[in-house]
C-alpha cells in the first residue's frame, strides 16, 4: 500500500543499516569488534566515569594532532605530566591506547571524558618516544611525546565507518599506572563526504554595564588586558557572529579624571562640576565593534541586558520604554541593522509561557537550547538549530527559535583559560564528528552559543575555532541562515529524509517545550519542574522610575544632556537579567542613581530674597535662578500665592546660562491688604519639577500708594499758593535797581511797564519822554487832530 511507504521508510533504513554492519564487521576481522557501539548507537548510557582519586600525578593535554586523521597519517600526543605526590617519580613514560569502533552515541564522549583512572585495557598501542628524565621531584613536570600510526591505531579504511575514535593516554612510573586522559581522535578515510553546517554566535556584553561608571579603574583594566579585551579580540573574528548588547557600543559621558591633589568644584569631582568626554575605554571598544561588524550577523540584546519580561510583568513599563530607546537610538547612531530582537531563556526556565512572554515583549526571535525542544535530548539524529514557535496566546503570532546545541555550547564555555582548553578542542571536534555521522543524509546546520557569563580565553577558543573551520566535514555559515530557514519555514522534520531541505525541528507547540539541564555526566536531560526565575522586587523598581522620571525632566530642560549619562546607565544597568539572583545589587544601584539624580538637582537653585513689599496696585517681583551645571538650562518660573490677596501673573519661560545665573521677573497684583507667601518652583516647559518650592514672605498694600499720591498732590498745591502770595508781597524789591540799556518799546507797549532805574528822576524823565507813545493831536494829518485853541487863556485874576 503507498500509504504505507512512508512510515515504512525509517524500518527499511535501519536494517539496512544492521546488514551493512554486519558485513563489515566480517571484512574488518577482529580489531573492529572491540565494543559493539561502532553496530549502533547505544540503547542505554555507559558507566558512570571513574574518578582517580588521590592520583599521584596531573595530567594536561598539550596538543593532539591532526585534526583529522587519515590513512597513511600518525597521530602524536604531547601531554605534561606534573608530580603531584611527595616522592620522586622515576621510569616515567607515556602509553596510548584506543578503541577503533567508532562512537555513535554522544552520552559515551562525555563518560569518556570524565574517567581519568588509568586504561590498561589490553596492551598499549604506543609508548612515549625520546628521553624522559631520570627521576621527577614533586611538584616538577615535563612534557612526554607518544606517537601513532595509523596502521598501528587499526582502524577501518571504510568510508561509512569515519568518525569519532576514543583515544588513552596513561602515565606509567617504573612500570606502575599512575593515571589516565582521556581524549579522542577523528578518522576520517579518503572520500567520506558527510558534512554539516555550523555558526557560532558569540554573546558580547559587558557583565556589568554600569562598571564604566562604578568601577572606572577596573573597567579600564578589563579592557586592557581582561574579559573586554578578550571580546574584543574574539568579535573580531570572520567565523563568529554577534549577539550584541547595544550598550557596548554606547559609550557613556563621564568626568574626566582630577589631576593629583585636585578634586572637583564640589569636592568629589562629580559630573556636574568636572569636564565631561565619552569614557576612552568604552570609546575604544565601540569603535573596533562598529568597525568590524562586516557582513556577520548581528542580533539584538536587550540594553544594558535589561530584563524586559520581568520589567513588562511588574508594570514598569517607563524603564522598558528607556532600554528600547536606548537600544534603537545606539542602532541607528551605528548604522546597524540587526537581525533581530532576541531574548534568551535557560534550559531549567523554558517553557511555553516563557516564550509567549518573549512575544508580548516584542521579541523577533528566542534563543533555546535544543534540549528543551526535543522529546528526548539524547535521540540518535541531531536536529538542526532552529524552529519556529507558534502562539497560543497570541492568534498568528510567531516566534522564530533558535536552538544552540547545549553540549557543544557548554564545552565552548569552558574556554576560560582556567580548563584544558586542547581537551575541549578534542572534544567540540568529537562532539561535531559524531553529529556529522550520525544516520541521516539531511542537511543539518547546528549553532553553538557559549554562555555570556563567562570570561572566554581568546587563544583558547581562537584555537577551537580554527580547528573548526579546519575540519573537513563542518562548513561554516552564518547564523542568519537559520533565521532564513525559520522564515521560509523550508525544512523537513523526518530525519531519514535526503532531499535539500534541512532536519530541523519544525513548528513548535506549547507541549513541544519543556525545561531541560544538565546531568552530573554532562548531557542533557528534561526536567520534571520548570525553575521560576526569581522576580525584581517591585519597590527597587518604583524607585528606579521615579529617578528615570526626575533625569527625564531635567534632561528636557538641559540643553546637552550629557551629564546624565552616568545615572541613567546605573539605572539601565541594575535592571539587568543578571541580577536575578542577587537582589542587593539593584536596590543598591536605585540608591547610588537617586543620590546622582539629587546632586544634578541641586545645581539647579531659586536664590530666595527675605520678603518683598508691594506697595502699588502691581509689581515685577524678581526672582533669582542659578545654574551649576555644564550646560545652558531653560526653565519655566512658577509662581502661586497661598491666600487670594494678590494675582500672579503668567509663568515666566527664562534660559540661564551654564555655570551662571538670571533673574525672571513674574507680575504679581495686589487685591486687598495682608501678607501672603509666594511659592516659587521651576519646571520644564512641559511642567515637569526640577526643584523642590522656595517660600518667600510678600507684604500688600495696595492703598498706601493712593494716600501718599493723594498728600504729595496737596503738599505742592500749598508750596504753590504760598510761592505766589510771598511773590506780590515782595516783589517790588526784588527788581534789579537799573537798566543800562535801551528800553524796549515793544515790551514796553505791551505790558505797560518800564524797566528802566527810576532812582534818577532826570534820566527816568527824559527816557520815558523819549519812549512816550505820539500824540495823535501832534500830526495835523491825522483824523483825531483838533485845531489849535487860539485863545486866550482867561487870567484867573
Amino acid at each position: 500500500m503507498p500509504s504505507s511507504l512512508p512510515a515504512a521508510r525509517p524500518v527499511l533504513a535501519a536494517l539496512l543499516t544492521v546488514l551493512v554492519i554486519a558485513s563489515s564487521v566480517l571484512v574488518s576481522g577482529p580489531a573492529t569488534l572491540l565494543p559493539a557501539a561502532q553496530a549502533a548507537p547505544a540503547a542505554s548510557p555507559s558507566a558512570p566515569p571513574v574518578p582517580a582519586e588521590d592520583a599521584p600525578v596531573t595530567m594536561d593535554l598539550v596538543s593532539l594532532t591532526p585534526t583529522s586523521l587519515a590513512p597513511g597519517g600518525t597521530l602524536r600526543a604531547e601531554v605534561e605530566v606534573i608530580n603531584a605526590s611527595s616522592e620522586p617519580l622515576t621510569d616515567l613514560d607515556l602509553e596510548l591506547r584506543t578503541r577503533s569502533s567508532r562512537v555513535t552515541d554522544r552520552e559515551v564522549l562525555a563518560s569518556w571524558q570524565a574517567d581519568t583512572a588509568p586504561d590498561t585495557e589490553g596492551p598499549a598501542i604506543a609508548t612515549s618516544s625520546g628521553t624522559p628524565p631520570a627521576s621527577l621531584a614533586p611538584g616538577e613536570s615535563t612534557t612526554l611525546v607518544v606517537e601513532a600510526t595509523a596502521e598501528q591505531l587499526g582502524y577501518s579504511e571504510e568510508t561509512y565507518y569515519w568518525g569519532t575514535r576514543r583515544v588513552s593516554l596513561t602515565a606509567v612510573a617504573d612500570d606502575e599506572p599512575l593515571a589516565g586522559l582521556r581524549t579522542f581522535a577523528v578518522w576520517r578515510p579518503d572520500g567520506a563526504d558527510a558534512r554539516i553546517t555550523q555558526s557560532t554566535l558569540l554573546p558580547l556584553s559587558e557583565a556589568d554595564a554600569a562598571s564604566a561608571v562604578l568601577a572606572p579603574e577596573e573597567h579600564a583594566a578589563s579592557a586592557e588586558q581582561g574579559r573586554l579585551d578578550a571580546l574584543r579580540a574574539l568579535a573580531a573574528r570572520e567565523d563568529v557572529d554577534w549577539w550584541l548588547d547595544p550598550a557596548l557600543m554606547d559609550p557613556p559621558t563621564l568626568p574626566e579624571p582630577a589631576a593629583d591633589g585636585e578634586e572637583g568644584q564640589d569636592g568629589e569631582g562629580s559630573a556636574a562640576s568636572s569636564a565631561l568626554r565619552p569614557d576612552p575605554a568604552s570609546t575604544a571598544i565601540a569603535d573596533e565593534l562598529d568597525a568590524a561588524v562586516g557582513e556577520r550577523t548581528v542580533l539584538a540584546a536587550p540594553y544594558a541586558g535589561a530584563d524586559l519580561v520581568s520589567l513588562r510583568e511588574s508594570g514598569a513599563l517607563l524603564l522598558e520604554g528607556a532600554a528600547r530607546d536606548a537600544a534603537d537610538g545606539v542602532w541607528e547612531a551605528r548604522g546597524i541593522s540587526p537581525r533581530a530582537q532576541v531574548l534568551g531563556v535557560p534550559g531549567a526556565e523554558a517553557d511555553a509561557e516563557a516564550l509567549e512572554d518573549m512575544i508580548e515583549v516584542g521579541a523577533t526571535a528566542a534563543v533555546v537550547p535544543s534540549s528543551s525542544l526535543r522529546p528526548d535530548p539524547s535521540s540518535a539524529v541531531t536536529p538542526s538549530s532552529v524552529g519556529v514557535y507558534e502562539s497560543s496566546r497570541t492568534e498568528g503570532a510567531q516566534l522564530s527559535v533558535l536552538a544552540p546545541d547545549p553540549v557543544l555550547s557548554g564545552e565552548f564555555s569552558q574556554l576560560t583559560g582556567n580548563s584544558d582548553a586542547e581537551q575541549t578542542r578534542q572534544r567540540l571536534l568529537a562532539e561535531t564528528a559524531t553529529i556529522a555521522s550520525e544516520y541521516t543524509d539531511a542537511p543539518r546546520h547546528l549553532l553553538i552559543s557559549p554562555s555570556a557569563g563567562k570570561d572566554l580565553d581568546p587563544a583558547a577558543a581562537g584555537s577551537v575555532l580554527d580547528a573548526l573551520a579546519e575540519a573537513p566535514w563542518i562548513e561554516s555559515g552564518r547564523t542568519s541562515t537559520l533565521l532564513d530557514t525559520a522564515d521560509q519555514q523550508a525544512w523537513t522534520t523526518d530525519p531519514s529524509a535526503d532531499g535539500e531541505e534541512p532536519y530541523a525541528l519544525g513548528r513548535l507547540q506549547d507541549e513541544d517545550v519543556h525545561p531541560s539541564g544538565p546531568t552530573d555526566d554532562g548531557t542533557w536531560r528534561v526536567l520534571e519542574e520548570t525553575v521560576e526565575a526569581q522576580a525584581p522586587d517591585p519597590a527597587v523598581l518604583e524607585d528606579l522610575e521615579g529617578t528615570w522620571r526626575r533625569l527625564d525632566a531635567l534632561g528636557a530642560a538641559m540643553e546637552d544632556d550629557a551629564p546624565l549619562d552616568a545615572a541613567r546607565r546605573e539605572i539601565l544597568g541594575a535592571t539587568s537579567v543578571a541580577w536575578r539572583d542577587d537582589p542587593e545589587t539593584p536596590a543598591a544601584r536605585a540608591q547610588d542613581a537617586s543620590e546622582r539624580a539629587d546632586a544634578l538637582q541641586d545645581r539647579i537653585q531659586v536664590v530666595p530674597a527675605s520678603g518683598y513689599n508691594v506697595v502699588s496696585d502691581s509689581a515685577a517681583v524678581p526672582i533669582t535662578i542659578t545654574n551649576g551645571l555644564d550646560t545652558p538650562i531653560t526653565v519655566k518660573v512658577t509662581v502661586t500665592s497661598d491666600r487670594p490677596l494678590v494675582q500672579v501673573g503668567e509663568p515666566a519661560v527664562v534660559t540661564v546660562p551654564a555655570h551662571g545665573q538670571t533673574t525672571a521677573s513674574v507680575d504679581v497684583t495686589a487685591i486687598a491688604n495682608g501678607s501672603v507667601t509666594l511659592t516659587t518652583a521651576l519646571t520644564t516647559e512641559d511642567d515637569r519639577q526640577l526643584t523642590d518650592p522656595v517660600d518667600v514672605p510678600l507684604t500688600v498694600n495696595p492703598s498706601w500708594e493712593n494716600w501718599t499720591t493723594l498728600l504729595l498732590v496737596i503738599a505742592m498745591g500749598l508750596l504753590v499758593v504760598v510761592g505766589v502770595a510771598r511773590a506780590r508781597r515782595t516783589g517790588s524789591s526784588t527788581r534789579a535797581p537799573a537798566i543800562r540799556g535801551p528800553e524796549d518799546p515793544e515790551e514796553l507797549a505791551r505790558t505797560g511797564r518800564t524797566t528802566l532805574d527810576t532812582s534818577v528822576p532826570e534820566r527816568a524823565w527824559v527816557e520815558r519822554a523819549r519812549h512816550r507813545a505820539p500824540d495823535p493831536a501832534d500830526d495835523p494829518d491825522s483824523d483825531d487832530a483838533t485845531a489849535p485853541d487860539d485863545t486866550p487863556e482867561e487870567d484867573p485874576r
